[in-house]
């Protein structure tokens, strides 16, 4: 009887389609896709029988009678397969859509309390929503609705905000219902912007759930609740796979239970063990065949790999774990920080295929998280030659995109398909009735009468009353219809009643900001809305729901409902009804057609899906034999595409499934992949780093244990894997603040030589450093957290490594938060010296897998005066580890330790070991801040607080005063940066063709406001055309020009050296060119044109210099009145007193001479030669109304005033500005109140949204799961069931680098 059991068991397996089904009796790849796309789970077989989407009575449940959910434990065996399915699918189902659920409660409880609800933390209500148009696409039908935001507290920025993202679920009802009893559940298809969302009302698409409950009236308004918690969409795949899953059976299946522990061989494997290793023998000659010959046939099952040490980069331990890839039924290859996780997995890539191109075989599949990992995967399997196939087109790579599913197509284009051609014949005969159906309703003509008749709303007396040849009638009364003379003057069109709801009024952004706590937009997000909106838009046949004509209302309509119902049941005869009644009558049989046809609209609407599943079904059969015209070697997809695209990717057959960042995957979504035909499951990961996410935070932790992946629990159940243990990526120091969490991991020589991990220039060798503060924390209005101070910190750090040759591109800064990643962006955004670069500002959950050569951390957490000590998401262990091992050349963290430390337990344990990797080194010193080292005089300074940068330009305090090369003495404090990247910032001492001193600076352009200057720059904008076509048709120099134009050499040259021109000249012959090697500056001499004048006027002119210069000598008198007593007078052309206007000097810059004596000059007591009173008038008289930071005086002081415009007090020296000398005013280091930034500088001022300071502490958070629970400010309450920290001693000698006792 037993033997009987069994082999029934297996033939009802053969029948719903085992693995053994599939792989070796040898099903055709188009069953296997239809088995996938005409999935029915069957009905009376509990959670196996649940729909795709989620279900009305899911949605309508209240808290108390929602179904219970199983536990998940993580470590110990399951009973059976069974039961570990369905505990993973009730508990993935209830994070899909519990958010939507708590949604629509809370609108419900609104509704009963005679409340309008708005837009809150977890729920986003859309009202006045109407069916507008239905879009037939060949994924299926869409409904394209209207909605009202009037629910939002302010006016959406629909480009960059995250509502309506598509594969939302939303929950839609009546308004008349109210979620009592009509609950119709759609997805989000698109939401295009343009032509969408930026209508008024907005437009977006949605597919419905079931057909049945598709809306055919566009006047019945409807209401939507969208929840901002849980996406569906990331777990509606996997919960059909899981059903998948439960009607097959896998080698891979004792494993998942945990009731299997040993390393095994998969089958193929066994019966062919022999592997080619060549491709990883990287120190070998290609010649040197003796070498090579044994690779060739490797036997992994009899031969040990640690040999091959010698003749590739691999270590030890990516050998042992490449061994364990290409060998093991289940291989586990855990990765810490820098190990080299995925070179390893492309090593065994290699080595899969090329023993594949000896022995044949299906494709590898190979999945990452997110689409970045896996474009990295698949260029790194293109550098290795391999032929890729990339399954959805959420690409950035241009040579992965060559490879996707699309693309391939356009390459491999076949005949046409007589069987997608007749599908495709349906699917417009289907459009065609639509659209017939819908014409009879919606056209141009009034209602049939024929259709009232066949829908049983009039009667055959009425209906004949309506044809009387004795009435006169018009064309247009014929055009119209049999009904148009019996309404007359009651038809009215249709638009005339319709409100369209408009958007409500809502306060603009920047009052938003100002006086709201929610604002959604986000200056610094790239717009959704892009130039490639139309490559992902779907397109389709347009058909619209819109009544023409309607009928006239009465005055008085409140009970017209009556009314009708009496007249039409008196009446056999429809002209015997009341003329005032009859506009509403009309409107009466709209809306009762509507409702007899729209079953035939929802039948029609099911065949249309059911044709759009052959053509899909149909499409993937023919994508299964692109991958054969291709010889595809790998297939790659993320891991949500596993499920996804299960039917395709099932149908290839795959042996080997490879998943990246495994440990960050959810355990559904690989569990749901377990195609019949796999034999070999590779995970590589770290599970002590990110784990994988989820929406509902209850059920993440125990007992549903969501956020623990399949890759940690197999390492729980103690199933056998390979750690990597030589880290290349961080230098020792770094290293060793990572040593707590990895004790086994090892520095690899690469990372010990200085050429390949300098230091960081300008800290003295200080290659990471804790700098602690107790600078308050904020909230921001997406109620993220954030810190200002922190921020501001962190900005000037980054301008100091910039200024010290560091590029920007080498330096990432991370945070636990996104309010606190977009106010660091803004401010470097903002930053003077750093605008026009581009900035790398990540999240920590978003930077997995990355490294950069620095990173600076923000902590970001810093408890309020009144507010207990808290830490949020810095509590998690695998966080922090991702956050301090991303950095290969310095590594530098900005918090607040005491609130890391005062938390709770867990975190003084997590934060503690992190501190003490820093103490230990002496990277800590708490009273004296940060410490940074002049690369030029070797002079250290401590930062304390944001007022100490100053107006550091990447050096110390002392002032440079080196010579540049324009002549002037720079001005500006100690500077790492050559001069030629630093402009000017002095007078212009040059004299123009007008004879005039140019009124600029130094880096401007020259100029002079006096009318000649003007006459000569509109001669040079005339000239400047006809020049560049002849400089464009023949490259001679400027000074070739000149001479060919009469002048003679000896006067060009003379006056060209005389400005400093004759070497720019002569190297380059484009007037532009000359400009940019003069830092930027344009040539003083201004046109051709201007040049030929003064070449054939060049006596003229001397002679009017020479009595102007006689004129003034003749009139200078010293102080005492007498002459100067010069026997030989010098001439020194200087300035009188100017002002500034606009950045630019006034006062005509008259050019004045004053005679100066020949005689040497006695210096005072400062070691200057003094002058005659006078001669030093001008420069220091110049004011200024741009913003700036004056250079401190020799006293140290920093002197200058605050613009009042903008609200600065600060600007850095480094930009092209002169420094202003006040003599009377100093700073303070006072802060600007409009940016929030002291000592921190701005082009304009800033303003930053309001925030309020204060959390609520009763509301009910879906994602905690937890209602009405109060949360205390107590900071020593024990936290989610942890026990409270004890307060650790913090020494008071802030001094000293103290270590934390673990």
């Amino acid at each position: 009887m037993l033997i009987i059991c069994i082999r029934t068991a297996a033939t009802n397996l053969v029948d719903t389609g085992t693995m053994r089904d599939s792989s070796a009796v040898g099903v055709k790849p188009l069953e296997i896709v239809k088995k996938h796309v005409f999935f029915d789970p069957g009905k009376n077989k509990g959670w196996q029988s649940r729909p795709e989407l989620p279900e009305s009575s899911e949605i309508l449940a209240a808290q108390a009678a929602t179904e219970e959910l199983p536990e998940n434990p993580v470590d110990k065996a399951w009973e059976s397969k069974a039961a570990y399915l369905e505990a993973h699918y009730k508990i993935l189902r209830r994070e899909g859509y519990e958010g939507l659920r708590y949604s629509v409660t809370e609108y419900k409880k609104s509704v009963k309390q005679g409340k309008e609800m708005i837009d809150d933390d977890h729920t986003c209500v859309y009202t006045h929503v109407h069916v507008k148009t239905y879009l037939f696409t060949q994924l299926g039908p869409i409904v394209r609705v209207e909605f009202s935001t009037r629910q939002s507290r302010y006016q959406i920025k629909w480009q960059q905000s995250k509502r309506l993202t598509p594969g939302t679920i939303v929950a839609i009802t009546t308004k008349a219902d109210n979620f009592g009893k009509i609950c119709k559940i759609a997805t989000v298809a698109q939401r295009p912007y343009r032509d969408g969302l930026d209508q008024d009302p907005p437009l977006v698409d949605l597919m419905w759930a079931n057909p049945e409950d598709a809306v055919f009236d566009p006047d019945l308004e409807l209401v939507m609740i969208e929840s901002r918690n849980g996406y569906f969409e990331s777990a509606r795949h996997a919960l059909v796979g899981l059903q998948h899953a439960a009607q097959t059976e896998s080698p891979l299946d004792k494993y998942l239970i945990g009731a299997y522990t040993r390393d095994t061989p998969p089958s193929f494997v066994l019966e062919q063990p022999e592997m080619d290793f060549r491709s990883i023998a990287h120190h070998v000659v290609e010649g040197d065949l003796d070498s090579l010959r044994p690779l060739r046939s490797h036997n992994v099952l009899t031969e040990g790999i640690t040999y091959l040490k010698d003749m590739t980069t691999l270590d030890e331990s990516q050998l042992e774990g490449l061994r364990q890839i290409v060998a093991s039924e289940l291989a586990i290859v855990q990765g810490p920080p820098g190990t080299g996780k995925t070179f390893t997995s492309v090593q065994a890539i290699k080595v899969i295929l090329a023993t594949r191109q000896k022995f044949g075989g299906p494709p590898l599949i190979v999945a990452a998280q997110t689409n970045h990992a896996l474009d990295q995967l698949l260029t790194h399997c293109l550098d290795a030659g391999a032929n890729i196939l990339r399954v959805g087109g959420r690409t950035e790579s241009p040579r992965v995109e060559a490879c996707t599913v699309y693309e391939t197509r356009q390459r491999y284009k076949e005949t046409a398909d007589p069987q997608h051609k007749a599908f495709s014949n349906t699917r417009r005969t289907i459009i065609n009735a639509i659209q017939e159906l819908v014409s009879s309703i919606f056209g141009d003509r009034l209602l049939s009468p024929a259709a009232l008749l066949d829908a049983g709303i009039v009667s055959q007396a009425q209906h004949d009353s309506l044809f009387d040849d004795t009435m006169d009638t018009n064309q247009e009364d014929l055009e119209r219809g049999p009904l148009s003379l019996w309404l007359g003057n009651n038809l009215i069109e249709a638009h005339l009643l319709r409100n369209k709801h408009k958007s409500w009024p809502q306060r603009e952004e920047a009052e938003a900001k100002m006086v709201l706590g929610e604002f959604e937009f986000d200056g610094d997000l790239d717009n959704i809305a892009d130039d490639e909106e139309d490559q992902d838009r779907i397109y389709g046949t347009l058909v619209g729901l819109a009544h023409k004509w309607s009928g006239k209302e009465p005055a008085d309509s409140s009970s017209w409902g009556r009314a009708v119902a009496r007249q039409l049941a008196e009446n056999d005869d429809l002209f015997e009804i009341d003329h005032d009644l009859r506009g509403v009558v009309y409107q009466y049989f709209q809306a009762e057609l509507l409702a007899a046809l729209t079953p035939k609209f929802t039948t029609l609407l099911a065949r249309y899906v059911e044709i759009c599943k052959q053509i899909k079904a149909n499409k993937w059969d023919r994508d299964t034999q692109l991958v054969k015209m291709g010889r595809i070697e790998v297939v790659g997809c993320t891991t949500t595409g596993l499920t996804k695209y299960r039917g395709f990717l099932a149908a290839l057959k795959p042996r080997s499934l490879l998943i990246e960042e495994a440990a960050e995957t959810r355990e559904a979504n690989i569990t749901s992949a377990i195609y019949p035909s796999l034999q070999q499951l590779i995970l590589v990961g770290d599970h002590q780093q990110l784990a994988p996410q989820c929406d509902i935070r209850w059920l993440g932790d125990e007992p549903f244990n969501l956020n623990i992946s399949l890759f940690q629990r197999m390492v729980n159940l103690k199933m056998p894997f390979v750690m990597l243990k030589q880290q290349r990526r961080m230098k020792p120091e770094l290293r060793y603040i990572l040593s707590p969490f990895y004790p086994e991991l090892e520095d690899h020589p690469v990372v010990l030589s200085y050429e390949n991990r300098p230091d960081v220039p300008g800290m003295g060798g200080r290659n990471c450093f804790f700098f602690d503060h107790a600078w308050p924390e904020k909230i921001d209005s997406d109620q993220s957290k954030k810190n200002e101070q922190e921020a501001q910190m962190i900005t000037h750090f980054f301008a100091y490594l910039v200024a010290n040759d560091v590029p920007a591109s080498k330096i990432t800064v991370l945070t636990f938060y996104n309010g606190q990643r977009k106010l660091v962006l803004s401010n470097l955004k903002r930053y003077p010296t750093l605008i026009g670069y581009q900035f790398k500002v990540c999240t920590v959950d978003s930077y997995q897998g990355e490294e950069n050569d620095m990173v600076l951390l923000s902590l970001v957490r810093s408890p309020q005066p009144e507010r207990g000590f808290d830490v949020g998401f810095l509590e998690d262990q695998r966080r922090a580890v991702v956050a301090i091992s991303r950095a290969r050349r310095g590594f530098y963290m900005f918090g607040n330790v005491e609130n890391m430390l005062r938390a709770h337990m867990g975190s003084y344990k997590l934060w503690g070991r992190i501190w003490n990797g820093f103490a230990e080194q002496g990277r800590v010193q708490r009273k004296k801040g940060l410490p940074i080292v002049c690369q030029k005089h070797q002079k250290e300074l401590w930062i304390r607080e944001v007022d100490d940068w100053g107006d550091n330009a990447g050096g110390c305090d002392m002032l440079c005063k080196e010579m540049r090369s324009c002549g002037h003495l720079c001005t500006l404090k100690c500077h790492h940066l050559p001069h030629d990247q630093l402009l000017c910032s002095q007078a212009c001492h040059k004299i123009l063709g007008c004879g005039h001193g140019c009124e600029g600076f130094c880096n401007q352009q020259c100029s002079c406001s006096c009318p000649e200057f003007r006459r000569i720059r509109i001669q040079s904008d005339a000239a400047s055309a006809r020049l560049s076509e002849a400089i464009a048709g023949n490259k001679m120099t400027f000074e070739e020009k000149l001479l060919k134009s009469g002048a003679s050499k000896s006067l060009i040259q003379a006056n060209m050296s005389s400005r400093g021109l004759s070497s720019i000249m002569r190297n380059t012959s484009d007037p532009q060119d000359r400009g940019s090697q003069m830092g930027g500056k344009p040539l003083d001499v201004q046109s051709f044109e201007a040049w030929q004048h003064f070449t054939s006027n060049v006596q003229a002119h001397d002679e009017s210099l020479r009595q102007q210069r006689l004129t003034l000598s003749s009139t200078l008198t010293s102080p005492d009145g007498t002459n100067s007593g010069s026997s030989t007078p010098v001439i020194k052309d200087i300035y009188q007193p100017t002002t500034l206007v606009q950045g630019r000097r006034t006062g005509n810059g008259a050019k004045s001479m004053q005679l100066q004596s020949s005689r040497p000059q006695t210096p005072n007591k400062s070691g200057q030669s003094a002058q005659d009173p006078g001669t030093n008038i001008g420069m220091s008289a110049l004011t200024t109304l741009l913003p700036i930071r004056p250079a401190a005086n020799p006293a140290g002081e920093r002197r200058g005033t605050t613009n009042p415009s903008s609200g600065v007090s600060a600007l850095p020296t480094m930009l092209p500005i002169r420094p202003v000398v006040s003599p009377t005013v100093k700073s303070h280091g006072t802060t600007n109140p409009n940016t929030g930034l002291s000592a921190m500088t701005t082009l304009r001022p800033i303003r930053l949204a309001a925030t309020p300071a204060v959390e609520s502490y009763g509301t009910y958070n879906p994602n905690s799961g937890v209602s009405a629970q109060t949360q205390s400010p107590n900071p020593h309450k024990s936290v989610q069931g942890r026990s409270p920290a004890k307060p650790p001693t913090i020494p008071q000698d802030d001094d000293e680098e103290w270590l934390i006792e673990l």
